[in-house]
């Protein structure tokens, strides 16, 4: 199943994130930006440089904001929404699948063995255990 979700997450899910993103960002008219690196290492290769805001890292109020939009242009952001959703849907999904096959997989690798190591105790260390 985990194989599965991931070449459909691959396949289907990542050009979805890419396509419904970028497309979902200019039609709310947002310019074109590349950042290059990771945290605090990050920089801005391609677009205006990034604005310093006072809201909080993890605020919505952005995300949701639709005065800049017009309302020939709002087809296209639900549209664009709609597929870059179904890609992070995607995304979440093989996220919780490998998570519950790396713990299933990871608990029955010692299970198995330590069924294994209790039936070699059983019939090599003990065979004539228990005598009755």
């Amino acid at each position: 199943v985990a194989v599965i979700v991931t070449y459909a997450d691959v396949f289907v899910g990542a050009p979805f994130r890419l396509l419904g993103g970028f497309a979902f960002d200019r039609a709310r008219g947002k310019p074109v930006t590349l950042d290059v690196g990771f945290g605090p290492f990050k920089t801005r290769v391609i677009g205006p440089p990034e604005e310093k805001s006072e809201e909080a890292v993890g605020s919505t109020e952005s995300f949701i904001d639709f005065e800049n939009t017009s309302p020939v242009n709002l087809v296209i952001v639900l549209t664009s929404g709609a597929v870059k959703l179904a890609g992070e849907g995607l995304k979440i999904s093989r996220e919780v699948i490998e998570a519950a096959d790396l713990f299933v997989g990871r608990y029955l690798v010692l299970l198995a063995t330590a069924y294994i190591g209790l039936k070699f105790l059983h019939f090599k260390i003990f065979p004539d255990f228990p005598p009755f």
